[in-house]
Order: structure tokens, then C-alpha cells, then sequence
């Protein structure tokens, strides 16, 4: 097979109507958090799929009586001896709040999929894709798909099989994943690796190579007035103070039990101490001293994130690059996402709530499992707080990696290469997704691959670039290419 026509039909395709189908998805909300969108995007989704020639495209909904969305799924599987490439991908997004995407002091519609000028950090600018789900996950996932539509329009096959599970809850936490696994795992089973393509470059085009994820466990916590204290079916006049507790001071001392964030130390007993923490393995240092010698993990985090300063050691100095890697990565870590009770508009209300409540996530190094974590908070919350409601969402799961010596690793790293690519190699990706699960329950390797900058996920004015005013970094049309011949070297060398 010629990748070199593939290449050559991506790049004349690609204004003419790759980038437009991109903006297509864009265009269409898919918010998982009230739905807004998301029966819509699963229909678009299945017909690409069927568009290749995809077998057995349905919906899975596991959700029952929960709240949930549907997995679509989708096979093209016409010769075992082929290498399968489980394809796992989201389709839902972040929701938005239209009054903060503004830039240059102009609105921009957060499901407009604008084309603008813009600058992601001094020096670097250029025509971007703007809207919500650009850089997590549709755009990505949308241009992924332009690939395989090559790759059928000029071979009228694609050279490997494929299988799409396509999730529409990643963003509430993968809540039916696990259930999806265990009941399509005969299908499923037939892979030899999972893919996930995602834009992988940083502000000024260098390669940011994540060998795994941390896990994670969502919470639910509220406090209501009742027999240990406090209002119980109507907020209280607040002179009665002297008298009466508050479930918002008795949530406060909740949320101070959880955490010395000072220190980023996690006060609940058994979290810290777990045996089955494990810190960096050799390979994993070597990797870390590596990046090290080559760049500034502070800096280049500062930079990336907008971040003015790092945590302190106790000596007031500021965490080193070693040291932070290790506290993001290889320490468990929980944060609060948001906190709801009382009156907080304009003017004053004085007043006790009767109930406050808040939403926390906790983070999950290697090799921390999600249910000794859940039976340590639950004795702490059960022993000091009685009076505090706590859910453990159903979803969540735990760490997971591969060793960068792996051979789909060393494909991907070596492909970069190939590009031109400087490559920035970590042991885990800060954040989490839900590759752990089907690396664990399937027994296969995952790779998370692409080239191309994007970023503000999750934040207002999310972007990917179109052409940057560098060329070193690369755009949207530049991950079509990696990817194009990624699968070609996956098809031709790689079958577990």
C-alpha cells in the first residue's frame, strides 16, 4: 500500500472537506451533563460508521433507571488475520457558559466552530478551529474518521479491522464503560491494541507522550440540618448563631479533614500509607530523568496552564521538576469541583443554610485501587462525620500504562521521529480516562497518539490549530497524516 497517495489525498482533501466536517460536529452540542445534543451526535456517528462499511452499528445504553448515554458501537472485521484496532473515543462535551467567550472583545459562539486569528500564547498564533469539543474530543475524533474515509475511498477497504466503541458519558465519569466491557467482551477480545487519537502538542510544537493515565473516583458530599444540629426544613435567621450549629461550618471541617492542601498531603487515614502505592518504576524514572535533561517541567507547566507559581517545600522553596512530576503523577490527590449552599449573590442575606453540598474528585496513582479507596474515605466519613451524605459515583476507574520499551510505544515514538517531532515522554498523563479498564479487562495495550496543538479544554475558547504562524507546530491536517500512517505501520507490523 502507497501511503504516499493517502498523504496526497489528505492534503487536497482537507480544505475542501475534512476541515468542514470537522466544523460539522463542532457545530452540533453534545453536553453530557444534561444531554443537550447527545441523541443527535450518536445518530451522525453510527451513520460514518455505516459509511465505511461498518457491521452490527447500534447503541449501547447501560444507564437503565440512571442517568446515561449510549456507547455507539460499531465493527469492521472481515479477516481475522488482520491487525484489530479497537478504536475508544468520546463524543461528549464539557457544558459552556456563553458569557465567557469572549476574545478581542468579541463574543464567539461556543458551538459556532468559528475560524479566527488567534494568539495561544505570545509569539504563537495563527488560524485556529474554535468551539467546544474541538480539542476534547470531537476534533480528534471527527478528523480520525476523515482518515479511514481516505483510506476506503482509495483501497475501497481499510487494511486492518476495526472496532468503534464511541462513549457519550466521559465526561460524567464513564459510568457504564465497566458494564460495556464485561457484556461485549467476546467482541471486543478480538483486539490487539487500543488507539486513541487525541492532539498531542504543546504551545510550541513539541510532542507531549503520556505512556498512561492516573484514576480517578467522583464524590458526592452534603450536609443537611437534623438531630445532630443545625436547620433542617428551612433556612434560620442567622442571629440564632449562638445556639444552633451550622451544617455549612460542620461541612468546612468535613472538607478540612480530607486534606492538608499546604502540604498536598491526604489526611484520610490508609490513603497515604497504602502498600499498593507505587512510586515511579525504574523505567519510569529513567524516563523522568530524561525529559529533565531536556526540558523544564516547571516552566514549560507554567507556561501551558497559565500557572504563576507551584506548591512550596517546607523550606519555602519551590517544588523542583522532579519533585512536582512525582506529586502530580505518583501521590494520590483529591480536589473539590465545586461547592453549592446559602446565599452568595449581590448584597447580603444573613441567614444558616440548612444544607450545603459539593462535588469532589479523587485521583488515583499506580497502582491505587478504586475500592480500597472508596472503603477508606467511607469509614472516615462513617467514624468523624455521621452527618455527612457521601455517593460514590458508579463510575471511575483506575490507573493504567504501558513501559515506553513496548513495541506500540516505541511505533508511535519512533513515527514522531519521522515527523520531525521533538518528543516529551512521561510515565502517566496527569489527567484520567478510562483506558485502564479495557487494558485490565481485555488484556491489551493502549497507545494515546497525535500530532497537532490544541488546548483551553474544559475552558472557555477551546481551540485547535488550523496553521500556526511557526513551523514547528503543527495543525489539524498534520495529525490526519500521523495518524494515516500510524494505522499503516500498525497494519503491516503490529498484532499481539
Amino acid at each position: 500500500m502507497d501511503t504516499s497517495k493517502i498523504s496526497t489525498k489528505i492534503e487536497a482533501d482537507f480544505e475542501s472537506s475534512h476541515l468542514d466536517e470537522i466544523r460539522r460536529f463542532i457545530k452540533q452540542p453534545s453536553v453530557s451533563a444534561d444531554g443537550n445534543g447527545i441523541q443527535e451526535t450518536a445518530i451522525m456517528l453510527s451513520k460514518k460508521i455505516k459509511k465505511l462499511g461498518g457491521k452490527d452499528v447500534h447503541f449501547v445504553d447501560l444507564s437503565g433507571d440512571d442517568f446515561g448515554h449510549p456507547i455507539v458501537y460499531g465493527e469492521i472485521f472481515d479477516d481475522p488475520s488482520k491487525t484489530t484496532i479497537l478504536f475508544y473515543s468520546m463524543y461528549d462535551v464539557q457544558p459552556v457558559f456563553p458569557e465567557n467567550w469572549i476574545y478581542n472583545d468579541q463574543k464567539v459562539e461556543p458551538f459556532g466552530a468559528e475560524i479566527i486569528d488567534y494568539e495561544w500564547i505570545p509569539g504563537y498564533s495563527g488560524k485556529c478551529l474554535m468551539g467546544r469539543g474541538v480539542t476534547n474530543q470531537k476534533g480528534p475524533t471527527i478528523a480520525f474518521f476523515n482518515v479511514l474515509d481516505v483510506y476506503s475511498e482509495l483501497y475501497g477497504e481499510l487494511p486492518f479491522n476495526i472496532i468503534f466503541a464511541l462513549e457519550g458519558e466521559e465526561e460524567l465519569g464513564s459510568t457504564h464503560v465497566g458494564p460495556f466491557i464485561d457484556k461485549y467482551k467476546e467482541q471486543l477480545s478480538r483486539a490487539d491494541v487500543l488507539l486513541f487519537p487525541a492532539f498531542w502538542e504543546n504551545p510550541i510544537g513539541r510532542i507531549m507522550m503520556p505512556l498512561g493515565v492516573r484514576g480517578v473516583v467522583a464524590l458526592k458530599l452534603k450536609c443537611k440540618g437534623g438531630k445532630w444540629g443545625g436547620p433542617v426544613i428551612r433556612n434560620q435567621h442567622s442571629s440564632v448563631s449562638g445556639i444552633i450549629q451550622s451544617p455549612v461550618f460542620k461541612f468546612i471541617e468535613c472538607l478540612n479533614s480530607l486534606k492538608d492542601d499546604a502540604n498536598n498531603r491526604i489526611l484520610v487515614p490508609g490513603i497515604m500509607e497504602d502498600s499498593d502505592i507505587v512510586g515511579p518504576d525504574e523505567e519510569d524514572k529513567q524516563v523522568i530523568q530524561d525529559y529533565l535533561e531536556n526540558y523544564s517541567f516547571v516552566e514549560e507547566l507554567k507556561r501551558d496552564g497559565n500557572i504563576e507559581s507551584l506548591r512550596s517545600l517546607e523550606n519555602d522553596q519551590e517544588l523542583s521538576g522532579e519533585q512536582a512530576i512525582i506529586q502530580m503523577l505518583f501521590t494520590p490527590g483529591i480536589s473539590i469541583n465545586g461547592i453549592e449552599g446559602g446565599y452568595y449573590d449581590e448584597g447580603s442575606m444573613t441567614i444558616i443554610p440548612k444544607e450545603v453540598k459539593a462535588n469532589l474528585d479523587i485521583r488515583l496513582p499506580p497502582f491505587q485501587s478504586r475500592s480500597f479507596v472508596i472503603e477508606k474515605y467511607s469509614e472516615h466519613f462513617d467514624k468523624n462525620f455521621p452527618m455527612i451524605d457521601y455517593e460514590f459515583e458508579k463510575g471511575g476507574y483506575e490507573s493504567g500504562k504501558i513501559p515506553l520499551s513496548h513495541p506500540l510505544a516505541q511505533t508511535a515514538y519512533n513515527l514522531y521521529k519521522e515527523f520531525n517531532k521533538e518528543v516529551m515522554v512521561l510515565p502517566l498523563l496527569a489527567g484520567s480516562a478510562p483506558f485502564a479498564l479495557y487494558q485490565k479487562k481485555l488484556d491489551i495495550p493502549f497507545i494515546v497518539a497525535g500530532i497537532g496543538h490544541s488546548g483551553r479544554a474544559h475552558s472557555p475558547l477551546e481551540y485547535a490549530v488550523i496553521k500556526a504562524n511557526k513551523p514547528e507546530v503543527g495543525g489539524i491536517i498534520d495529525f490526519e497524516l500521523y495518524i494515516a500512517k500510524l494505522l499503516h505501520k500498525l497494519s503491516t507490523s503490529y498484532k499481539s
